[in-house]
């Protein structure tokens, strides 16, 4: 509860953002509030009688702990331990590191929120663990917001010790997140089989013009070992991945209404008074076929919309449209006993080539709808993990995540190159101006001569390390051998070249705070 002090407190006595137990030594009813007498025990000080004033009764001879947030103001709480009248509660202004880890969850209940009148949106805040080893202590906390007495935070706790408090907004935010990643996870397929039948179909000359037309825009997205040699073709498959269309949609909504202000130059005071329509994107069913048709080669720069993804849905819309109505009951490929087993999380790369049944000799088109669908559920999986990875921190720093797949073909084979891309920016610094953002670039690929790789390049300002991870010793000492010529070829490009190293298996996880996601206890 908060308490007025009569007459400051010497800092001596209690500074701001200490603790002491307190007794209530004598309560007196005053002015519809309470003129409550405590005595102050703290270590190390003699005793000392403190006049307070109170909106709530205290009973005489009560143990209270309070806090001292500025010199005329206290938090207060009362020492309810059963079975021992003399307990006290421990309040924690520092969290233990052996008591909650990074990334470790706490549950907490609010006891009593108090606004800091010597600056501006600053509360003090005193909430309950409810669970797990600290379970009973009292947290002090500093919030930039105000929060109800009764009601319950949920957090993380970010490597620098500091409590991120998630809203009830946010919450239902990453429990959305983690559905979709789940539903998305169970569904998806990697790109291989798709685009085998793909090609396969696409020669067929008994096809719907439509159809072929739909066919060819989806493999016009897919880069050979040429176009990804350089930045420039790297850059181009990237954007057109499809992780970004829905953010495209938008940035093209958002073009297409300035065109539209532009335009709209009233004549009269009449014309002047009416609002502007807000102008809006035709349906996505008449939209996305139309930028599938602007799809760009690899090599050209492409249009906001026209990528990989909205061809998959302009195929999946056609496919649907040149089948039988009860095609569309069998879209999902049947599950698979890993995918039921395996734990849906942020962070999850690379993410597990399924394995699809053989089609046969002849593949028709309710395969070829399956496995699109299929597809689109893991793009749809890496936009959801980019989405579950990325967040802003307490002390303005930021993390952002992009994962993705670069399909990819040579000569008649079909792969794909996984890629995640972690961007993590320190706080802005009124002295030193914008830090240099520390970038971790991760590729995870299978080639049949290869077996499984992974790389992982680290950069932070001009200077970069790689390390190389392989299963097959052959592949081991055949990436050991390149690794002068690429030292060489990173210092050409004006770098300052770490250590360049190769291993055997798989990369640790990525070293990330990930938001967890679970549920308070009143659900």
């Amino acid at each position: 509860m908060p308490l007025e002090v009569l007459r400051p407190i010497a800092a001596a006595l209690l500074a701001p953002g200490e603790t002491t137990e307190a007794e209530v030594v004598r309560n007196t009813p005053k002015n519809g509030q309470f003129e409550v007498l405590l005595r102050l025990a703290k270590a190390g000080v003699p005793p000392a009688e403190v006049s307070v004033v109170s909106r709530q009764p205290l009973q005489t001879g009560t143990s209270v702990t309070v806090q001292s947030i500025t010199p005329t103001q206290l938090l207060a709480i009362i020492n309810q331990a059963q079975g021992n009248p003399g307990a006290t509660q421990a309040v924690v202004t520092r969290l233990d590191p052996q008591l909650f880890p990074p990334a470790s969850l706490v549950q907490a209940r609010v006891l009593e929120s108090q606004p800091v009148p010597s600056e501006q949106a600053r509360f003090a805040v005193l909430a309950r663990v409810l669970q797990g080893p600290a379970s009973g202590t009292v947290l002090s906390l500093d919030s930039s917001r105000p929060v109800t007495p009764g009601s319950l935070l949920t957090g993380v706790v970010e490597n620098s010790g500091a409590l991120r408090i998630t809203s009830a907004n946010e919450q239902l935010r990453q429990l959305d997140l983690l559905q979709g990643m789940r539903v998305s996870l169970q569904s998806q397929a990697p790109a291989e089989p798709m685009l085998r039948v793909l090609s396969q179909l696409a020669t067929l000359p008994e096809l719907p013009p439509l159809l072929q037309t739909s066919m060819r825009q989806v493999l016009n997205h897919v880069a050979t070992p040429e176009h990804l040699s350089n930045t420039a073709g790297v850059a181009q498959a990237i954007r057109q991945s499809g992780i970004f269309l829905e953010a495209n949609l938008q940035q093209l909504q958002q073009a297409m209404g300035a065109a539209a202000r532009v335009q709209a130059v009233p004549v009269d005071q009449t014309a002047q008074a009416q609002p502007a329509q807000q102008t809006q994107l035709p349906p996505l069913d008449r939209l996305l076929p139309l930028l599938a048709s602007l799809a760009t080669p690899p090599g050209v720069e492409p249009l906001p919309g026209a990528d990989f993804k909205a061809s998959l849905i302009t195929l999946l819309i056609t496919l649907q449209q040149h089948l039988p109505p009860d095609a569309s009951r069998a879209l999902n490929l049947p599950p698979s006993p890993w995918q039921q087993a395996l734990q849906v999380k942020p962070g999850l790369f690379p993410l597990p080539s399924r394995a699809v049944q053989a089609f046969n000799d002849a593949p028709d088109l309710g395969s070829l709808l399956r496995l699109t669908a299929a597809l689109l559920s893991r793009i749809q999986h890496h936009q959801f993990q980019s989405m579950g990875q990325t967040q802003t921190f307490t002390d303005g720093s930021t993390q952002t995540v992009w994962q993705l797949d670069l399909p990819l073909r040579d000569a008649q084979q079909f792969t794909q190159v996984q890629l995640r891309i972690q961007r993590d920016q320190a706080a802005p610094d009124k002295r030193e101006g914008e830090p240099a953002p520390q970038w971790e670039i991760r590729l995870a690929f299978n080639l049949d001569h290869l077996g499984p790789l992974q790389a992982v390049a680290r950069l932070y300002r001009s200077r970069v390390s790689t390390e190389f991870w392989a299963e097959q010793p052959d592949t081991l000492r055949l990436v050991n051998q390149e690794l002068g010529q690429l030292r060489d070829r990173l210092l050409t490009r004006g770098l300052d070249v770490g250590e360049l190293s190769c291993h055997r298996g798989s990369p640790p996880e990525p070293q990330q705070a990930v938001q967890q996601r679970w549920i308070d206890e009143v659900t």
